[in-house]
């Protein structure tokens, strides 16, 4: 006959079984416990570690008094979260339908319900709490071995400017106004669909097409688009940008198909107001208005290019050439008409003369006179 000591520290209890069954469960000190038939064991357990995760934990809580005194057990309801706190701090979300079985010496132990059936929105005030805490990870959920480790709550954020279309399990929920949105998503798949509110600029570049005198041209294309209803949009297209283009290419080629290149030339705005008359209704149906549809260029191939070039050329020359023809015949006039007048009045014709020999002698430095000023005058201009 002889006894067995144990030591048990403060943050420790300790099982102890005779003959494998729980006897009783010890506190912090020094025990000596008889084992007269050599049949006495203990188990040790860290109580800061909060649970007593015994694989048999509920069987042995169910049949020993002693150990209910030191055990806190608690069991959600399959449409119940947990929340569970210790000495007043998150220490985590619980997965519904687990049991729970914890130290109470371990300090203040909470658990808040959360009744998930009807709405599976989380509070504004718990998802600040779970996300202060750093516990909304897969990782850090409290669960049983039997339940799939998943992250708590599904975080859907919806931008300034957007609308937020929520579907829960395939179905459209909700429809979200701007702001940061939480959900639990036990047992269910959450996805959000986000739309840009504002004008949208769409470009159609780079697009090869034939006109109707079989000219190839490259087109690149504008258009403003916006989203006026979100939920047709969501409903009608996967996506609404791929959608419009899609649109607005077509009818890019419908528009130059049916035009020569000199009547697109010198009507830029055919194209814009062809495309937008092909597609508006269209976009509509699906919930969104198409804006203003311009074209920004036309490239040319180089060969086409080369030969538009020499057809202006040519154009401007001719136009020069009109011009110098023009003002070459107003000039002739112009001499034939101070002819006939200066014919009938000899004294503007002298006049004439003087003027003429005032040039000459502007560009003479030397000049030599004979006979005196008078022998000039008289040989030279003759007045009656």
């Amino acid at each position: 006959m002889f006894r067995k000591t144990i030591k048990i520290a403060e943050n420790e209890r300790a099982l102890v079984y005779q003959n494998q069954k729980l006897t009783q469960v010890l506190t912090p000190g020094l025990h000596k416990i008889w084992d007269m038939k050599d049949d006495v064991e203990f188990e040790v357990f860290d109580i800061d570690e909060l649970y007593f995760s015994q694989k048999n934990g509920e069987r042995l809580y169910q049949g020993s008094a002693s150990l209910k005194e030191h055990i806190q057990h608690e069991k959600l309801q399959d449409t119940e979260v947990g929340m569970l706190y210790l000495d007043g701090m998150l220490r985590g979300v619980v997965a519904p339908g687990e049991r729970l079985f914890m130290w109470k010496d371990a300090g203040e132990i909470r658990l808040d319900r959360i009744d998930i059936a009807d709405t599976p929105l989380v509070e504004d005030k718990t998802l600040y709490l779970i996300n202060k805490a750093g516990v909304n990870l897969a990782t850090r959920l409290i669960r049983s071995e039997s339940t799939v480790a998943v992250k708590p709550v599904a975080v859907a954020t919806v931008k300034n400017s957007h609308v937020g279309l929520l579907y829960i399990d395939g179905k459209l929920s909700e429809k979200l106004s701007p702001g940061t949105y939480g959900y639990w998503q036990f047992n269910r798949e959450f996805q959000l669909k986000s739309y840009d509110t504002r004008t949208q600029i769409l470009e159609v570049s780079g697009q090869e097409i034939m006109t109707k005198d079989r000219v190839s041209l490259r087109i690149n294309l504008t258009a403003n688009i916006r989203i006026l209803d979100a939920e047709t949009a969501a409903s009608s297209v996967d996506d609404v940008e791929q959608y419009a283009y899609k649109l607005l290419q077509l009818a890019l080629r419908e528009a130059i198909g049916t035009k020569a290149l000199d009547d697109l030339l010198l009507d830029k705005l055919y194209v814009g107001e062809t495309v937008k008359e092909l597609v508006a209704e269209n976009l509509k149906a699906v919930g969104v208005e198409l804006g203003n549809v311009g074209m920004k260029d036309i490239i040319l191939p180089g060969e086409i290019k080369a030969i538009l070039n020499q057809v202006v050329e040519a154009q401007k020359a001719a136009e020069a050439n009109v011009i110098k023809r023009r003002e070459e015949t107003a000039a002739t006039r112009s001499l034939h008409n101070t002819a006939k007048v200066m014919e009938n009045n000899p004294t503007l014709m002298r006049l004439k003369e003087l003027e003429a020999l005032e040039k000459v002698a502007d560009k003479i430095s030397n000049l030599n006179v004979y006979g005196g000023l008078e022998g000039l005058m008289q040989g030279v201009v003759k007045m009656t």
